[in-house]
């Protein structure tokens, strides 16, 4: 059987990595979206542990996802999984050029060694740093309208979070297949990684 075609879109925290990958899933024939969120572990690191691994050289490969690369392999190879963000169970299904596909929502590219050697056409979804702060200050208001979540998040913008945005631009995009402005509609931007990976799916 041959293998699925995992398509992995990344870009910064309000690139709209979600968003487009839901709208991708639906034109390659409601492809299971398996997401990077629902398996990472370092948001849950206090802020000494993340700049002590920004010092050390950031790798992503250190980066705590357990079971996302045994579960995206599983899902490659025609295994169903759990779907860890909507219950139930995520499965490939043929595209409508008739090859099975994934979704891939992912910060971490081709820059993680076990997740990125599954990764057949990574996606960056450019957008200026400053709409990508505002993209998810405005996420953050809508999940949590108090204030002390957004205190939270700006306190430790500047000094750390500021900084690992910079480390994956400079270690992801480099690896993209396909750049995308994405200040574009998400629809229109589904559309053209779509677009691009139609040949590989016959």
């Amino acid at each position: 059987m041959t293998a699925a075609f995992v398509v992995a879109v990344c870009g910064p925290p309000g690139s709209g990595k979600s968003s487009v990958s839901r709208a991708l899933a639906a034109r390659l024939g409601n492809a299971p979206v398996i997401a990077y969120d629902a398996y990472e572990r370092i948001t849950a690191w206090p802020p000494a542990r993340v700049a002590a691994w920004h010092a050390a050289g950031a790798s992503y490969d250190a980066v705590p996802t357990p079971g996302l690369a045994e579960d995206l392999a599983r899902l490659r190879h025609g295994e169903p999984v759990a779907d860890r963000v909507g219950g139930g169970v995520l499965q490939a299904r043929a595209s409508a050029g008739g090859r099975r596909t994934i979704v891939f929502d992912t910060l971490l590219g081709r820059a993680n060694a076990a997740t990125g050697a599954l990764v057949d056409h990574l996606v960056w979804l450019d957008l200026p740093p400053d709409l990508a702060l505002v993209r998810k200050l405005r996420a953050l208001l809508s999940a949590m309208p108090d204030a002390g979540a957004l205190a939270d998040y700006l306190a430790h913008y500047e000094t750390l979070l500021r900084p690992t945005y910079a480390v994956q631009r400079d270690r992801v995009r480099p690896d993209a297949d396909q750049i995308l402005d994405a200040t574009a509609p998400v629809e229109s931007l589904a559309g053209a990684v779509a677009a691009a990976v139609a040949g590989s799916l016959q």
